[in-house]
C-alpha cells in the first residue's frame, strides 16, 4: 500500500467513530444547559451574555456558545450543537500527526492517530456538545508549540499564549493553570531546559491577555459584580475545592477515581501507559508525560470530579504508546479494527440511552409543541425529582430537569413545581409533565379557577414517560 493510500485509510477509521454524532438529540443536563443555552442566546443576537430561560447563566465561559451559535443557526437542533465538539476533535487529531511527523516518524503519526481515533473517552466527548475536547484541542497546541519554542523559534511560543488564551475561554482559568504545572516541572526537574524558557513571553502574555479581554472585559463591564461572584468565584475556585457538592466524592474514592476512568476510556492502549510514563527515553518523552500527568494529578486533588475533566490526558498518552509501539505490525492492523469497534459502539450505545431515558419521546413532544403552540404559553411541571411512587428513583432521566426541552421548544417556559403559578397565566398554556404527576387534585384546582385541564394525546406518539395537558 502506498503511503498517501495508507494515510487516507488511516484518517477515514479514525474518523469513523465519530460519524453518527448527529442522530441522537442532547443528553440532559449539562448537554441541554449547553444547547438551551445557545438557542436563547440566537434568539436574543447575543454575543456576550450567557441566558438560559431567561436569567444569566455564567456556568461556562464563551467559547462553546460562540461555537455553538453558528453552527446550531446553520445546521439546526440535531447535527448544529455537538459540531464544534466534533471539530475540536479533529483539531486534535490533525495537531497529533502534525507533531508526531515533525518529531517522530510516520509510523508514530499513524498509529497515535488510531489511538486518538479508537479511545472511547476520546470519541464519546467527541460526539457530545461539552466544554473539554475545545479546551483539550487548545492545551494540546500550547503544549506542542510551547516544545517547539523551546527547541527552536521562540516565536511558537506566541502561539502557545493564543491557545491558552483560548483555552481559558473554553473552560476558564484551569488551562492557564495545567500549562503553568507543565513549565514549573520541566524547569524544575530538567535544568537543560531553563536557558531554553528565557525570552519570548512579552508576546505569549500580549496574545494570551488579548483573548481573554475578548469577553472577560465585556462580561464584567455587561454583568458587574454578578460575572465576579456567579462565573470566577462558585465555577472556578468554588469547584476546585469541593464546593460543587454534586460532583464531590471523599475519602479513597476521590484519589483512585481517575484511574479506572483512563484504562476504560483507552482501552486497550491503556494497558501500556504504564510502561510508556516509566520508560522514557528522550526529554521529549518525559515533557509528553509530564502534561499527562499534569491534568491527572491536578484533577486528582481537585474537589470536583467528573470523569471527562481528564480528557486533555489523552493526546500526549497516545503519542507515547504510539512511540512505544509503532514497531510492532500487528499494531496498525488492530488500530484499525478496533476503529470500526468503537464506531459501532458508540452509535449503539447513544441510541439505545437515548430511547431507553425517555429523552426521545421528550424531545418529540417538544417539537410537536412547538409546531403547535406559537403564541401560546409553554409550561414543564414537575420535571425533577420526586417521591419513587411517581414514577423516580432511577437511574434515568426521570431524576433530572430537562434543559435540554428549552433548545427543543426554542422558547423561554415557566418551568416550575407550582401548579397554581400555570393556572395564573393568562393565556394558554400547554403543560408538560412527566406520567404521573397530574393528580385529581389537579384537576379541582384548575376547576376552582374557571379553567380546563385536558389531557393532549399526540397520534403516532407512543408515551412511556411524559405526558402532554392543555390548560385554558
Amino acid at each position: 500500500m502506498s503511503n498517501r493510500n495508507r494515510w487516507i485509510l488511516t484518517w477515514a477509521a479514525a474518523l469513523l467513530p465519530l460519524l453518527g454524532w448527529w442522530m441522537t438529540g442532547l443528553f440532559d443536563l449539562d448537554e441541554g444547559f449547553y444547547g438551551a443555552v445557545v438557542a436563547e442566546m440566537n434568539r436574543r443576537g447575543e454575543w456576550i451574555t450567557p441566558y438560559y430561560n431567561g436569567s444569566p447563566w455564567f456556568e461556562k465561559p464563551i467559547l462553546l456558545y460562540w461555537l455553538g451559535k453558528p453552527s446550531v443557526a446553520l445546521l439546526g437542533d440535531m447535527a448544529g450543537p455537538r459540531l464544534p465538539s466534533v471539530l475540536a476533535n479533529i483539531g486534535i487529531y490533525a495537531l497529533t500527526v502534525w507533531f508526531c511527523r515533525r518529531r517522530f516518524s510516520e509510523s508514530v503519526a499513524q498509529l497515535a492517530l488510531l489511538i486518538l481515533g479508537s479511545s472511547f473517552l476520546m470519541v464519546v466527548l467527541g460526539r457530545m456538545m461539552m466544554t473539554d475536547s475545545p479546551l483539550a484541542l487548545c492545551l494540546l497546541a500550547a503544549w506542542i508549540t510551547l516544545w517547539e519554542s523551546l527547541d527552536g523559534d521562540k516565536r511558537w511560543r506566541w502561539l502557545s499564549g493564543l491557545a491558552i488564551g483560548i483555552g481559558v475561554l473554553a473552560k476558564g482559568p484551569v488551562a492557564l493553570i495545567l500549562f503553568a504545572l507543565v513549565m514549573l516541572w520541566m524547569f524544575a526537574r530538567h535544568p537543560s531546559v531553563r536557558p531554553k524558557m528565557r525570552g519570548g513571553w512579552v508576546g505569549f502574555w500580549l496574545l494570551c491577555m488579548a483573548s481573554l479581554c475578548s469577553w472577560y472585559v465585556p462580561a464584567y463591564l455587561a454583568s458587574g459584580e454578578t460575572f465576579v461572584q456567579k462565573f470566577l468565584i462558585d465555577q472556578n475556585i468554588g469547584r476546585f475545592v469541593g464546593g460543587d457538592a454534586a460532583h464531590t466524592l471523599g475519602g479513597f474514592a476521590s484519589l483512585v477515581l481517575y484511574i479506572p476512568v483512563l484504562f476504560l476510556g483507552m482501552l486497550p492502549w491503556s494497558v501500556w501507559v504504564p510502561k510508556s510514563l516509566l520508560v522514557r527515553t528522550s526529554e521529549l518523552e518525559s515533557y509528553l508525560a509530564t502534561c499527562a500527568v499534569a491534568v491527572f494529578l491536578f484533577f486528582t486533588i481537585g474537589g470536583a470530579k467528573l470523569p471527562h475533566y481528564i480528557l486533555p490526558c489523552l493526546p500526549p498518552l497516545a503519542i507515547l504508546v504510539a512511540s512505544r509501539l509503532h514497531q510492532r505490525t500487528w499494531t496498525y492492523n488492530f488500530g484499525l479494527a478496533w476503529c470500526v469497534v468503537v464506531a459501532l459502539a458508540a452509535n449503539l450505545i447513544q441510541g439505545w440511552y437515548y430511547a431507553a431515558s425517555g429523552q426521545r419521546e421528550a424531545h418529540a413532544l417538544a417539537r410537536y409543541i412547538r409546531a403547535n403552540a406559537a403564541f401560546d404559553e409553554v409550561a414543564l411541571f414537575q420535571l425533577g425529582r420526586r417521591e419513587k411512587e411517581l414514577g423516580t428513583g432511577t437511574l434515568n432521566v426521570q431524576e433530572t430537569s430537562l434543559p435540554s426541552m428549552m433548545l427543543y421548544l426554542n422558547r423561554a417556559t415557566l418551568d416550575t413545581d407550582d401548579f397554581q403559578r400555570i393556572l395564573g397565566s393568562q393565556r394558554k398554556v400547554w403543560l408538560f409533565t412527566r406520567s404521573g404527576r397530574i393528580r385529581p387534585e389537579h384537576y379541582a384546582l384548575a376547576l376552582e379557577a374557571g379553567k380546563r385541564l385536558d389531557r393532549v394525546y399526540v397520534g403516532g406518539m407512543d408515551l412511556k414517560n411524559f405526558e402532554l395537558y392543555v390548560v385554558r
